[in-house]
């Protein structure tokens, strides 16, 4: 299994006396990754601007425990920047971890900066959040018709040019359909859902769904319950719903896992990422074939590792 984004380092920056990546209260450990049969976890730095004087400063502290975990645990888990690591750590029995990085501002359009990243072995940007940041617009009415800057542009460019995951989970819809125009290889939707079925700004239009398809990408489906539907907690059937619907519109192949686990309430159906096996249980049930169903669990985000990485 591959889930492609969780915030699981915020929470131990932020709560260090809860626990650790091989123990904590939360929905990701490597006790938890381990019970739920995972191959890779991506960790996602998320720096929000307004709450930081320093937001380079906040996402290199969080740069160095995820590295510090790594160190500590690599008997279980280690840190990939390739996919010939990743193979090379499941081979091994380790978890393989990705390291991403939720929100392109903290590099406030430095490319040296990127480049920096990179060799420290970020391999995934989310280019936007919540606020304008330099490098493009977030979803909102306000910001209707605004997209990528032209030094937004440069940016995603480089990342291309790296060999770096462009994730577009937060931007809004100018600077999605940008991105299709000007990236020559896949980008993805890390934890997103469909806009027709609960409308809400985060999730993606059928149109994006189908550009991202086309361009070889894939959705991580994004376990909030506000993007799932109207029940109080995060049910399954509604994750199932928003999963074959995406897998209708763009095809079996774009489909994949962004639980956002860590990172959104924690009433989900699901208990933990221990749990997955439910989910799994559940597509099969609803009727899709065991191959399609290993497609969204690890196949596809495996394709989008071996393209890009």
């Amino acid at each position: 299994m591959i889930d492609l984004h969780c915030d699981t380092i915020m929470m131990l920056i932020d709560e260090p006396d809860k626990g650790d990546l091989g123990q904590n209260p939360w929905k990701i450990d490597i006790a938890k990754l381990k019970k739920g049969g995972y191959h890779l976890q991506d960790f996602a730095l998320f720096v929000e601007l307004d709450q930081e004087k320093d937001p380079y400063a906040r996402y290199e502290a969080m740069r160095q425990l995820f590295m510090a975990e790594m160190e500590k645990y690599k008997n279980d888990i280690v840190h990939v920047r390739s996919y010939e690591e990743f193979k090379a750590a499941r081979a091994a029995g380790k978890i393989s971890a990705l390291l991403s990085v939720e929100e392109g501002g903290v590099f406030e359009g430095d490319l040296q900066r990127l480049k920096k990243a990179y060799d420290d072995g970020v391999r995934l940007i989310t280019i936007s959040w919540n606020f304008p940041n330099g490098l493009s617009y977030p979803n909102g009415e306000k910001y209707e018709g605004k997209g990528l800057t032209p030094k937004g542009i440069e940016f995603v460019q480089y990342m291309e040019e790296l060999g770096m995951i462009v994730d577009c989970s937060h931007l809004n819809d100018t600077g999605t359909y940008q991105l299709g125009e000007i990236l020559t290889k896949p980008f993805i939707a890390s934890h997103s859902n469909a806009r027709a079925l609960t409308n809400h700004r985060r999730n993606l239009t059928d149109d994006q769904i189908r550009l991202i398809a086309n361009k070889g990408g894939v959705i991580g489906l994004n376990f909030a319950q506000s993007f799932l539907g109207t029940s109080r907690i995060s049910l399954i059937e509604d994750i199932v719903r928003h999963g074959l619907y995406i897998r209708n519109v763009g095809g079996s192949d774009v489909v994949a896992l962004g639980t956002d686990f860590d990172g959104i309430r924690p009433d989900t159906e699901i208990e933990d990422a221990g749990d997955m096996m439910r989910l799994y249980d559940a597509f099969r049930k609803a009727g899709l074939s065991e191959r399609d169903t290993h497609k969204i669990f690890n196949d596809n985000a495996e394709r989008l590792l071996q393209t890009i990485l």
